[in-house]
């Protein structure tokens, strides 16, 4: 039922342009309303652009959706993502409140292209998704969408391809173009202004040569919450979880067990992430004589990313599962104060709590800088002909390269108090003097709230922890990822027509080559004891009872320099804050690391511990050469059934043939650079680079495809298609090598607990592949109205899924306790999503008065979905509950609707997205075993409705204002595990408005 109510509203605020079209030269050897390449593509407004759509989208043999510019370099939303997600089937991703992850149909396979041909996408180098989030939307002039694929489309979208268009000079108007827009934009979470300038300038000085340069700059600044539980054990009766036996939820017995919202990573989290784009899009267009035309084009593209992060933990410090007994103790109360039974969703565990009461001896805070980089350029050069004997086709080169530059530095600190000898023989001494004193007594309070968490400290330790005496750095470790990749492709596609137009043979022959290369490396700096011993986490007190490069004697003290935040030498670096989002009950003020003064943090290291240097770890290094060969045969036929139907379509088959050479380094367990202060811990140090370990696969597909159409009369087209389509795995899939992972040592204990173990590379692993039918009505009862229905169905034969579960492994020092969560990468088969989806457009220009310029566009997608069954054992996939698993994370029900104005001055629109609870694949936690014979217990994201409004005035013919606004009601994504109760995340993103104006000269 409030699903329903959410659909309803969502169809009520109106929603966003189905935008259906096929735009000038998508993709020029592909079969897509080929006279809709030539002319003029210059389409003003929303209404033109919606009509524009519904008139290309009739003459496609494929089933296609897609944006149009409302006009040169305008999509009618903020990014390409958000402009995609009015598409039926479409569903998308956010970061930092920005649309990035396209997911068609419930596949995130999905194939990104440039005019029609593979590009080289910083943000996705080494996954095969569509992600465009560095891509400046100014750049791109209409976005299509297929849905269903014929044999000329490059292979690679199991979900489908989303084709990016940019400008083709001979589209423009004769002599000079230009236009210039600038905006500015405030969000409601963050100060400051963002900017944003853009522009093209376009010269056609005869019908025969054209060229434009479009451009983009902008600087944002986005700021986001997110809150997040981690689940811990605490029971009434054992004396390992409850040192002393207390009746926590005051039923009277002592025979309840508990999982808290009290683990290691519970935390609340504010961040600002700021993005600087710039893009540059030239294309030389040139009819060389009556037979061929020459095509130039350059793409490039960059992103400057740098995100800040500020968190408070907020599990009860080191009193850890202590927290409840003791203040039960305490005060005789209850600390449980409600929980939920979920002795039917796992073997083991009874009570879930959802708030409670606890003690706690200080706190844990930190802070992140994510520095991020992206850069891309993509060149294409290509030859077309066309001679008066019915054969066209076209000679092509593209040329990609991509980098991405990922820093990850995090700075730790806590209120606790340490005692560490720091030379050779002398005595322990407490290296944070003006520490908090230790004592299960301040209380604090934990709830999950409706948007947000609850947590409460108290008056008495919020006063204690806001002196920054009471505070020193614990630890901090700076995490590199590099990754690059370089492409060439070579293709030649061509096309013979019969005489009367009803036949043609299309063909073609294609070749590429990637290399992809992902490079990890961890920052070490020298530890103390000379001789260029070194240590990645600056933790003081670490290297005691450790050894260096892992053998040898144990070192008996740690001559680590530490450092408090009331030390002159991090003056500068330290800043009051108070603010860590939307969290009920939190006010307190704490003395922080500036994540900000983090832009350098090679540099801050060096300066607490001299100069350090980047070590690769090559148990997470890899690369994937990829060589692919593939031909295409296509018969396209239109005729005359009788005097009022007429069908249309194409039958082909691509046969592919991908070779992949995969390169691991060879490690070994216990094999440690022996420069560096590790124990058993391998997270700590860098494993010895013992070779290369190359696996090379090849892989030959024949892919068939079948669209067909049927026009019934001038109105109505029936349509039908079958296709099989095959993706690349993400290559990480094929590169990791299984990693363990440990948790800091807690007070009172000398060795790390163990936290994961991750199986999660397989270079053997097998590509996605799945087949698809769809069909479809669509209904043109005139030029600005359609009306369509579509039903599919797609079998995914072979794809990849993260599973969880737990694992019974030993800590650092070899001892087996409480085990870990164990991640491993599962090859599956036989899943499976299927649909309904609905769209309707019109212009109401047969309504009085002003209602004449009102429109609209309303579509809603059913996509429900399988798991399907592990390769491994061919059992079904069920989750803990007993329904069947979803497969990826997409919504059951979808729907956008948009209501526009447009008259001869002003237009205006106001979109609403709204998902169903999505799923996010299954919880897993060392502390709970799911009942036997399942995938675990569910995680889902619950349903979201997104608003955005755009307005604008056109002043005269060559300006014009405009006013937009994002998210208007800032709507915060929650993610829950067992039941809606248990809400383990949420996040919370800014309402965006914007204002700006665009000249045309």
């Amino acid at each position: 039922m409030k699903s329903m109510i959410f659909l309803t509203r969502a169809l009520l605020l109106g929603s966003a342009p189905i935008s259906a079209f096929v735009l000038a030269g998508a993709a020029q050897a592909q079969e897509v309303a080929p006279e809709a390449t030539t002319g003029d593509i210059v389409v003003t407004g929303v209404r033109a652009a919606q009509e524009k759509g519904i008139d290309l989208k009739r003459r496609s043999a494929e089933i296609v959706d897609a944006i149009v510019a409302e006009d040169i370099g305008k999509l009618p939303d903020v990014t390409i993502a958000d402009s995609l997600q009015r598409v039926p089937g479409v569903q998308i991703s956010r970061t930092a409140g920005e649309g990035g992850r396209v997911v068609i149909r419930g596949a995130p396979q999905v194939l990104g292209t440039l005019n029609g041909e593979r590009f080289i996408n910083a943000e996705t180098i080494v996954n095969s998704e569509a992600n465009f989030t560095d891509i400046p939307a100014s750049l791109v002039n209409g976005v299509v969408v297929y849905k269903s694929q014929n044999a000329s489309l490059t292979d690679g979208g199991v979900g489908g391809v989303v084709d990016l268009q940019t400008i083709r000079g001979l589209t423009l108007k004769g002599g000079l173009t230009a236009n210039i827009r600038g905006e500015l934009g405030f969000g409601s979470m963050v100060g400051g202004v963002d900017k944003k300038i853009d522009g093209l300038i376009g010269y056609k000085p005869t019908d025969d040569i054209g060229m434009s340069l479009g451009f983009s700059y902008g600087k944002s600044r986005l700021a986001s919450s997110f809150q997040s539980v981690e689940l811990d054990l605490v029971d009434e009766y054992s004396t390992w979880f409850t040192p002393n036996s207390v009746d926590l939820n005051g039923d009277g017995d002592l025979a309840d067990d508990f999982l808290i919202p009290n683990g290691w990573n519970t935390y609340v989290n504010s961040r600002e992430t700021n993005r600087e784009r710039f893009g540059l899009a030239y294309n030389f267009n040139a009819r060389l004589n009556d037979q061929l035309e020459l095509v130039a084009d350059v793409l490039y593209n960059s992103m400057d990313e740098k995100a800040f992060g500020q968190q408070l933990f907020v599990n009860g410090n080191f009193g850890g599962r202590s927290s409840l007994p003791a203040y039960s103790q305490a005060t005789g109360l209850p600390s449980v104060l409600s929980s939920v039974d979920i002795s039917d969703l796992t073997e083991y565990r009874h009570n879930l709590v959802t708030s409670f009461n606890g003690l706690t001896n200080g706190l844990r805070a930190g802070v992140q800088s994510n520095l991020r980089k992206t850069e891309a350029i993509n060149t294409n050069l290509e030859l077309r002909f066309k001679n008066d004997d019915g054969f066209s086709g076209s000679v092509r080169w593209v040329y990609g390269h991509g980098t991405r530059d990922s820093r990850d530095m995090t700075v730790a600190q806590q209120t606790s108090s340490a005692q560490i000898a720091q030379t050779e023989g002398g005595e322990a001494i407490n290296i944070n003097p003006g520490s908090i004193p230790e004592t299960l007594s301040y209380p604090f309070s934990i709830g999950m709230g409706k948007n947000a968490l609850y947590y409460n400290i108290g008056d008495e330790l919020a006063s204690l922890a806001s002196d920054p005496a009471a505070w020193y750095v614990h630890s901090s470790w700076l995490e590199r990822t590099k990754t690059k990749s370089t492409q060439n492709i070579l293709r030649g596609d061509g096309k013979w027509e019969n005489e009367d137009d009803t036949l043609s043979l299309s063909f073609g022959a294609r070749y590429s080559n990637r290399d992809m290369d992902v490079v990890r490396e961890d920052y070490f700096s020298p530890s103390g004891f000379g001789n260029g011993v070194l240590t990645k986490y600056g933790e003081a007190g670490y290297a005691i009872g450790k050894f260096i490069g892992g053998t040898g004697s144990a070192l008996t003290y740690d001559p680590l320099p530490v450092y408090g935040l009331d030390s002159s030498t991090l003056a500068s670096y330290v800043k009051n804050v108070s603010d860590f989002g939307p969290v009920g009950g939190l006010n307190v003020t704490l003395p922080l690391i500036n994540a900000k003064a983090l832009t350098d943090p090679e540099a801050f290291r060096d300066m607490l511990y001299g100069e350090g240097q980047y070590i690769v770890a090559p148990d997470r290094t890899y690369g994937v050469k990829e060589k692919q060969l593939s031909a295409y045969m296509q018969v396209n036929f239109k005729g005359d059934l009788s005097d009022t139907i007429a069908m249309s379509g194409n039958v082909g088959v691509r046969v592919v043939n991908t070779k992949l050479n995969v390169q691991q380094n060879i490690v070994q367990s216990g094999l440690l650079n022996p420069d560096i202060i590790v124990g058993v811990d391998p997270n700590h140090s860098a494993y010895v680079d013992l070779g290369d370990r190359n696996t090379k696969t090849s892989r030959t597909k024949a892919l068939p495809s079948i669209n067909f159409n049927v026009d019934v009369g001038s109105k109505l087209r029936l349509k039908a298609a079958y296709y099989e389509t095959q993706a690349l795995q993400p290559l990480e899939n094929l590169g990791r090598s299984e990693i363990t992972f440990y948790n800091t040592e807690q007070i009172g204990e000398d060795f790390q607990r163990v936290s994961s173990v991750q199986r999660l590379g397989n270079p053997e692993l097998d590509p996605w592949f799945a087949r698809s039918g769809s069909i479809a009505a669509e209904w043109y009862p005139n030029g600005n109205t359609i009306l369509s229905l579509g039903a599919f169905k797609t079998q995914i034969e072979s794809y990849t899924y993260q599973n969880q579960s737990s694992i019974m492994v030993p800590d650092s020092d070899g001892v087996i306790r409480n085990g870990a969560t164990l991640l491993t990468i599962a090859q599956g088969k036989g899943a499976s999503y299927y649909g309904v989806e609905f769209g309707y457009q019109q212009s109401f220009t047969f309504l009085p008065s002003f209602l004449k310029y009102l429109g609209t566009s309303i579509t809603y997608t059913f996509s429900p979905s399988q798991a399907g069954r592990d390769a491994a054992t061919g059992e079904k996939l069920i989750l803990a509950d007993g329904s069947d698993a979803p497969f990826n994370d997409t919504a059951k029900h979808q729907v956008n609707a948009v209501l526009w104005y447009q008259d001869s001055k002003f237009q205006a629109r106001i979109a609403a997205n709204y998902l169903s609870k999505l799923y996010q694949g299954t919880y897993g936690h060392w502390s709970f075993t799911p009942t036997t014979g399942t995938a675990g217990v569910a995680n889902w994201q619950r349903p979201t409705l997104y608003l955005d409004f755009g307005a604008s005035y056109d002043v005269n013919e060559n300006l014009q204002i405009f006013v937009n606004g994002s998210n208007l009601t800032e709507e915060a994504p929650v993610n829950y595990a067992f039941n809606k109760a248990f809400k383990h995340t949420y996040n919370q993103f800014e309402r965006v408005i914007t204002a700006g104006f665009r000249a045309k000269f």
